[in-house]
Protein backbone atom coordinates (compact mmCIF):
# COMPACT_ATOMS: atom_id res chain seq x y z
CA UNK A 1 0.00 0.00 0.00
CA UNK A 2 2.95 2.15 0.77
CA UNK A 3 3.67 5.15 3.00
CA UNK A 4 0.67 7.16 2.45
CA UNK A 5 -1.55 4.08 2.92
CA UNK A 6 -0.08 3.23 6.04
CA UNK A 7 -0.52 6.91 7.40
CA UNK A 8 -4.12 6.54 7.01
CA UNK A 9 -4.30 2.84 8.28
CA UNK A 10 -2.95 4.11 11.00
CA UNK A 11 -4.78 7.24 11.54
CA UNK A 12 -7.94 5.44 10.97
CA UNK A 13 -7.01 2.76 13.68
CA UNK A 14 -6.66 5.76 16.21
CA UNK A 15 -9.56 7.03 15.53
CA UNK A 16 -11.72 3.92 16.02
CA UNK A 17 -9.74 3.21 19.03
CA UNK A 18 -10.63 6.86 20.40
CA UNK A 19 -14.18 6.11 19.46
CA UNK A 20 -14.44 2.64 21.02
CA UNK A 21 -12.57 4.50 24.07
CA UNK A 22 -15.39 7.26 24.11
CA UNK A 23 -18.01 4.81 23.44
CA UNK A 24 -16.91 2.85 26.34
CA UNK A 25 -16.75 5.56 28.57
CA UNK A 26 -19.72 7.31 27.53
CA UNK A 27 -21.78 3.76 28.03
CA UNK A 28 -20.25 3.21 31.38
CA UNK A 29 -21.24 6.96 32.58
CA UNK A 30 -25.07 5.56 31.25
CA UNK A 31 -24.96 2.69 33.18
CA UNK A 32 -23.32 4.40 36.12
CA UNK A 33 -26.52 6.88 36.46
CA UNK A 34 -28.97 4.38 35.90
CA UNK A 35 -27.48 2.32 38.36
CA UNK A 36 -27.70 5.51 40.34
CA UNK A 37 -30.92 5.84 39.65
CA UNK A 38 -32.65 2.49 40.12
CA UNK A 39 -30.75 2.16 43.65
CA UNK A 40 -31.99 5.59 44.45
CA UNK A 41 -35.78 4.78 43.16
CA UNK A 42 -35.90 1.40 45.12
CA UNK A 43 -34.63 3.42 48.53
CA UNK A 44 -37.83 5.56 47.82
CA UNK A 45 -39.69 2.50 47.39
CA UNK A 46 -38.43 0.81 49.95
CA UNK A 47 -38.86 3.43 52.74
CA UNK A 48 -42.49 4.18 51.18
CA UNK A 49 -43.32 0.23 51.44
CA UNK A 50 -42.10 0.33 55.41
CA UNK A 51 -44.56 3.25 56.14
CA UNK A 52 -46.75 2.27 54.61
CA UNK A 53 -46.82 -1.22 56.59
CA UNK A 54 -46.11 0.54 59.60
CA UNK A 55 -49.82 2.05 58.65
CA UNK A 56 -50.96 -1.31 58.15
CA UNK A 57 -50.23 -2.77 61.51
CA UNK A 58 -51.56 0.31 63.65
CA UNK A 59 -54.51 -0.25 61.46
CA UNK A 60 -54.56 -4.16 62.22
CA UNK A 61 -53.34 -2.96 66.15
CA UNK A 62 -56.70 -1.04 66.42
CA UNK A 63 -58.76 -3.24 65.30
CA UNK A 64 -57.52 -5.97 67.89
CA UNK A 65 -57.83 -3.57 70.58
CA UNK A 66 -61.71 -2.02 69.61
CA UNK A 67 -62.65 -5.99 68.79
CA UNK A 68 -61.28 -6.41 72.91
CA UNK A 69 -62.52 -3.43 74.34
CA UNK A 70 -66.14 -4.66 72.91
CA UNK A 71 -66.05 -8.15 74.42
CA UNK A 72 -65.24 -6.04 77.54
CA UNK A 73 -68.17 -4.09 77.17
CA UNK A 74 -70.42 -7.22 75.92
CA UNK A 75 -69.01 -9.19 79.20
CA UNK A 76 -70.04 -5.98 81.39
CA UNK A 77 -73.76 -4.96 79.70
CA UNK A 78 -74.18 -8.09 80.19
CA UNK A 79 -73.41 -8.48 83.86
CA UNK A 80 -75.17 -5.56 84.46
CA UNK A 81 -78.34 -6.76 82.62
CA UNK A 82 -77.92 -9.73 84.79
CA UNK A 83 -77.61 -7.83 87.79
CA UNK A 84 -80.67 -5.86 87.19
CA UNK A 85 -83.20 -8.91 86.21
CA UNK A 86 -81.73 -10.64 89.56
CA UNK A 87 -82.70 -7.48 91.46
CA UNK A 88 -85.75 -7.63 89.82
CA UNK A 89 -86.58 -10.80 90.46
CA UNK A 90 -86.67 -11.30 94.11
CA UNK A 91 -89.44 -10.07 94.88
CA UNK A 92 -91.40 -13.99 93.85
CA UNK A 93 -95.37 -14.19 93.96
CA UNK A 94 -96.49 -17.61 93.73
CA UNK A 95 -99.66 -17.97 92.01
CA UNK A 96 -102.10 -20.88 90.68
CA UNK A 97 -101.14 -22.91 87.38
CA UNK A 98 -103.31 -24.28 84.80
CA UNK A 99 -102.52 -27.98 84.76
CA UNK A 100 -99.00 -28.67 86.16
CA UNK A 101 -98.57 -29.71 89.67
CA UNK A 102 -94.88 -27.92 90.19
CA UNK A 103 -96.28 -24.59 90.91
CA UNK A 104 -98.95 -25.50 92.92
CA UNK A 105 -96.71 -27.36 95.17
CA UNK A 106 -94.06 -24.60 95.44
CA UNK A 107 -97.23 -22.15 96.29
CA UNK A 108 -98.41 -24.81 99.04
CA UNK A 109 -94.67 -24.56 100.31
CA UNK A 110 -93.93 -20.98 100.26
CA UNK A 111 -97.12 -20.38 102.38
CA UNK A 112 -95.90 -23.23 104.75
CA UNK A 113 -93.01 -21.69 105.26
CA UNK A 114 -93.94 -17.88 105.53
CA UNK A 115 -93.97 -17.81 109.23
CA UNK A 116 -90.40 -18.85 109.50
CA UNK A 117 -89.81 -15.97 107.23
CA UNK A 118 -86.80 -17.75 105.33
CA UNK A 119 -87.92 -15.82 102.03
CA UNK A 120 -85.71 -13.02 103.43
CA UNK A 121 -82.76 -15.09 104.28
CA UNK A 122 -83.27 -16.80 100.84
CA UNK A 123 -83.43 -13.23 98.69
CA UNK A 124 -80.50 -11.82 100.64
CA UNK A 125 -78.27 -14.47 99.89
CA UNK A 126 -79.16 -14.73 96.66
CA UNK A 127 -78.35 -11.00 96.34
CA UNK A 128 -74.77 -11.74 98.06
CA UNK A 129 -74.12 -14.48 95.49
CA UNK A 130 -74.92 -12.00 92.90
CA UNK A 131 -72.61 -9.20 94.28
CA UNK A 132 -69.94 -11.39 95.31
CA UNK A 133 -70.02 -12.66 91.15
CA UNK A 134 -69.78 -9.29 89.82
CA UNK A 135 -67.24 -7.97 92.10
CA UNK A 136 -65.11 -10.85 90.98
CA UNK A 137 -65.84 -11.04 87.20
CA UNK A 138 -64.98 -7.02 87.53
CA UNK A 139 -61.31 -8.23 89.34
CA UNK A 140 -61.03 -10.78 86.83
CA UNK A 141 -61.59 -8.18 83.83
CA UNK A 142 -59.66 -5.79 85.30
CA UNK A 143 -56.60 -8.07 86.36
CA UNK A 144 -56.36 -8.57 82.15
CA UNK A 145 -53.37 -7.01 81.01
CA UNK A 146 -51.97 -7.42 77.56
CA UNK A 147 -48.92 -9.64 77.32
CA UNK A 148 -49.30 -9.99 81.05
CA UNK A 149 -50.90 -12.76 83.53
Amino acid sequence: MGILGDAFRKLFDLFWRFGEWLIGGIASLFQFLIDLLVNFFTLIFDVIRALLYIVYMIGVLAVKLFEVLFEIGSLLVSLIVGFGRTLGSLAYTPTGSGGHGYSDTISKLFHALEPMQLDVIAYILAFALWVITAVTAIKLISSIRVGGE
